[in-house]
């Protein structure tokens, strides 16, 4: 996956996928370590979109 803006919409539905599943959980106990795992790397994998874009 060489597109930038692909690589950026990945991460994006990373995140997306981590929220679902924290709604579906309970919100009381917090958010596990799973989510956390998966917010982490959707944020990675964005930033990562973003300087191959600046790299262009």
């Amino acid at each position: 996956m060489k597109d930038p803006i692909k690589v950026m919409l990945l991460g994006i539905s990373i995140m997306l996928l981590a929220l679902f599943i924290q709604n579906t959980s309970s919100w009381d106990a917090g958010p596990t370590n799973a989510v956390q795992l998966l917010i982490a790397a959707g944020l990675i994998t964005v930033l990562i979109g973003f300087f191959m874009n600046k790299g262009k």
